[in-house]
């Protein structure tokens, strides 16, 4: 036997209204960072789907042909940097005239997009006199650049 009581569908419309009539301020920082987000991560993956494409209709001479591919599929990335002799890190950019290496574009693309946000808080902030908040800004992009180079190296 149930001890809860059932709400009746009048008061659970009445709540459920209640709840979507929140009114919720943002501030112009956020919708500025919001609206770079949104718009950069369109552009990115725009530009891994045109890539890909590219990729795909054979308009650049891949190292690794699509046809290729499913022969790397259950193959751990070193396994496959061997395999195929990948760059390392950073050096895939020597081989962007490849097709296969060009897809990358948009994935680093993407990578670099919150750090793109966080520079214009940046600005803003610094402008506001808002240190506190500069300085945690700041270290994020700090944090984020220093990550993408490789200082922070943990795993083989």
């Amino acid at each position: 036997m149930s001890s809860q009581t059932p709400i009746p569908s009048n008061n659970l419309r009445s709540a459920m209204s209640d709840q979507t009539n929140i009114d919720v301020e943002v501030s112009p920082e956020q919708n500025k960072y919001a609206n770079i987000l949104l718009f950069c991560s369109w552009a990115g993956i725009i530009v891994m789907v045109i890539t890909f494409l590219i990729y795909m209709a054979g308009f650049l001479d891949p190292i690794v042909k699509p046809s290729d591919m499913p022969l790397y599929w259950g193959m751990s990335v070193h396994q496959y940097s061997q395999a195929t002799n990948a760059p390392i890190g950073w050096d895939w950019l020597g081989l962007i005239t490849h097709a296969d290496y060009l897809n990358l574009v948009g994935l680093a693309f993407l990578g670099v997009v919150s750090v793109l946000g966080y520079l214009s808080l940046l600005v803003t902030y610094l402008r506001k006199k808002d240190f506190p908040y500069a300085t945690m800004v700041g270290l994020e992009i700090i944090i984020i650049v220093l990550a993408a180079s490789g200082v922070f190296h943990i795993a083989e």
